[in-house]
C-alpha cells in the first residue's frame, strides 16, 4: 500500500482493488445485494489498520468487469495473482509482487505453488525469494527490498536499560514463531537473569491467555498506533524475532531504525540486512538455544550491544522510499517499452 502513496503523490493514476468475500450459499440474498451496489469504496479516514491516501475498491464479484482499463496491472498475494492471470490484457501489463513464499503456510498450497510459475513480470522484496523463484521455478525476478518510513520510525535519543527490555511480536500463526520466542526468553530468566519482555499484537485484546501459557506476565501492547510502536521500540536494547522464515521482516527493521538491537532467526528475508556480527545476531530457524545465547551475549557485552544496535540503524536507513519507488516505475516504463 506504501508503494501505491507514494506513486500516487508523484502524479501516477493509482487504484487499488481488493475482492470482496463470496457469500457461502445460505447467503444468495447477501449476493444479490453485492451485485446491486457494485463497487463499494473505503475512503482512507476510516481505514484504521494501515496508512494511505488512496480508498481501497472492493468489488463483488470474481471478475474484471469492475476494475478499469490500465497500463499496469500488480498483484501482491498468491490469490490475486491467480484472478489476475485471468484478465485480458487491456486491465494491466501483469506485475507479481511476491512478498513471501505463500505456499510454505497457506492451506491451499498446491494453489499457490502454481501462482509462481504464472506468465508475468516477477518483483520480490528480497534475495531469498528471489532465488527460490529461480531454484524451484526457473523464473527471474528484481529486488526491490522495502525500506522503512523513517518520519515515523526513529530514534530521538536511544538510553539503554539497567535491566534489559526485549521487544517481540505476537501472531497466531506457528511460523512467526511467538511460542519460541517466549522459550527462549524462559531459559534466560531460568538462569536467573533479569530480563522484561514487551509484547505487540493484533490478535488478542487480552493478554491473559499469553500469561497462563508463558508462565509469567509481561508488558503487553494491543495494536499501538504506529507512534506509539516507535516509542516501544525505542524504550527496548533489543528485539527478538524468532519467525521460521519471513518475506522480509518489517518489524525487525522497524526496530532497527529504533536503535533496538536485532536478535533473529534465520528468517531467509532477513538476510538484506541481517548481517550476522555486524548488523545483528543470527541463529538457526526453530533454535530456541541460539536465540537465547544471542540475547545473553548482547547482555553481557554493552559494546557488543551498541555496536549491533548502530550498525544496525545506519543499515536500514541506506533504503530510501523516493528511490526505491524510481525503481520500480522504471521497472513499469521498461516493460512498456517508455524508458
Amino acid at each position: 500500500m506504501e508503494y501505491a502513496n507514494r506513486l500516487n503523490q508523484m502524479g501516477h493514476e493509482v487504484r487499488v482493488f481488493v475482492p470482496r468475500k463470496r457469500p457461502k450459499w445460505y447467503q444468495l440474498r447477501d449476493k444479490w445485494a453485492m451485485r446491486k451496489h457494485g463497487l463499494q469504496s473505503l475512503l482512507p479516514e476510516v481505514v484504521e489498520w494501515m496508512d494511505n491516501n488512496i480508498a481501497i475498491e472492493i468489488f463483488p464479484e470474481s471478475g474484471g468487469g469492475y476494475l478499469p482499463d490500465s497500463d499496469i496491472l500488480v498483484a501482491s498475494a498468491w490469490q490475486n495473482a491467480e484472478f489476475a492471470s485471468q484478465l485480458p490484457i487491456e486491465k494491466g501489463k501483469f506485475f507479481y509482487f511476491v512478498l513471501h513464499y505463500e505456499s510454505l503456510w497457506t492451506r491451499h498450497k498446491n494453489r499457490a505453488v502454481k501462482t509462481y510459475d504464472l506468465s508475468c513480470e516477477m518483483i520480490t522484496c528480497s534475495t531469498w525469494l528471489k532465488n527460490i523463484l529461480i531454484e524451484k521455478h526457473g523464473k527471474e525476478a528484481d529486488v526491490l527490498v522495502i525500506p522503512v518510513d523513517r518520519e515515523v520510525f526513529f530514534c530521538e535519543q536511544k538510553k539503554w536499560n539497567s535491566i534489559p527490555r526485549i521487544a517481540m511480536l505476537h501472531h497466531d500463526y506457528d511460523w512467526k514463531g511467538y511460542a519460541e520466542g517466549v522459550e527462549a526468553v524462559k531459559q534466560i530468566l531460568q538462569q536467573g537473569k533479569k530480563v522484561e519482555l514487551v509484547v505487540f499484537g493484533e490478535k488478542l485484546e487480552d493478554p491473559r491467555l499469553l500469561f497462563d501459557k508463558a508462565g509469567f506476565e509481561f508488558e503487553y501492547h494491543y495494536r499501538p498506533t504506529r507512534e506509539r510502536l516507535r516509542k516501544i521500540y525505542e524504550s527496548c536494547d533489543i528485539f527478538l524475532c524468532p519467525s521460521w522464515y519471513e518475506g522480509l521482516g518489517l518489524p525487525s527493521m522497524e526496530a532497527m531504525a529504533c536503535c533496538c538491537a536485532l536478535v533473529t532467526s534465520d528468517t531467509g528475508g532477513c538476510l538484506d540486512y541481517a548481517i550476522n556480527g555486524k548488523t545483528a545476531l543470527i541463529s538457526l530457524s526453530r533454535d530456541i538455544d541460539g536465540l537465547s545465547e544471542n540475547i545473553i551475549r548482547l547482555m553481557d557485552d554493552r559494546k557488543l550491544l551498541e555496536l549491533i544496535s548502530r550498525n544496525g540503524q545506519k543499515k536500514i536507513c541506506e533504503l530510501d522510499w523516493h528511490e526505491s519507488c524510481r525503481q520500480l516505475v522504471g521497472l513499469f516504463e521498461t516493460s512498456l517499452n517508455l524508458d
